[in-house]
């Protein structure tokens, strides 16, 4: 349910920013707004629970971001009060995201290695996904010392994993069944 609520709100805003023209400062607004909530985490909590009212929430947003954001996200925001789904507004900011992004042509991958890539590892493996998703790819690094060797690389809902300890665990599964 509220995977659908995410999306429901991010088409609507996504729709409007687009309509507007203002895709790419809405998108930062909201940015904005979330790395408010996540860095003040009791003020998030004012806008999630129920114990406080709408009218008092909306206020509250007002006076908080009434001069750091366009008229347009604080009334979204508004509605995502009145609606009672504040506990959304981070759900529905990711999923805004993955649409400016798939509007823009943008694939992001997140890539576990045990050690740091180098500049040069990282344009040819850039490279190798743009030519596999046909996106631009913006890549983000993770160090995993479990991982032995190899790569672990996220793309979107795919997992690609050619990690030294992937294979070992295949090839133990491999021997047990002919153990067996």
């Amino acid at each position: 349910m509220a995977e659908l609520v995410s999306k429901t709100y991010s088409e609507a805003i996504f729709e409007i920013a687009l309509e507007d023209g203002r895709l790419e400062a809405i998108q930062n607004e909201f940015e904005f707004v979330v790395a408010t909530l996540k860095e003040y985490p009791e003020f998030y909590e004012i806008l999630k629970t129920p114990k406080i009212n709408g009218t008092e929430k909306k206020v509250v947003l007002v006076e908080t971001f009434g001069e750091h954001v366009s008229q347009t996200l604080l009334n979204f925001l508004k509605i995502i009060i009145d609606k009672k789904r504040g506990t959304d507004i981070l759900d529905i900011k990711v999923d805004f995201d993955a649409r400016v992004d798939e509007y823009n042509g943008v694939a992001k991958a997140t890539v576990e290695s045990v050690v740091p890539l180098s500049e040069e590892q990282l344009k040819t493996l850039n490279h190798n996904l743009t030519k596999l998703t046909g996106k631009e790819v913006v890549i983000s690094t993770m160090i995993n010392p479990e991982l032995l060797g190899g790569l672990v690389i996220k793309l979107g809902d795919k997992v690609i994993d050619g990690s030294v300890k992937f294979k070992l665990e295949g090839m133990l599964e491999g021997l047990a069944q002919i153990i067996i």
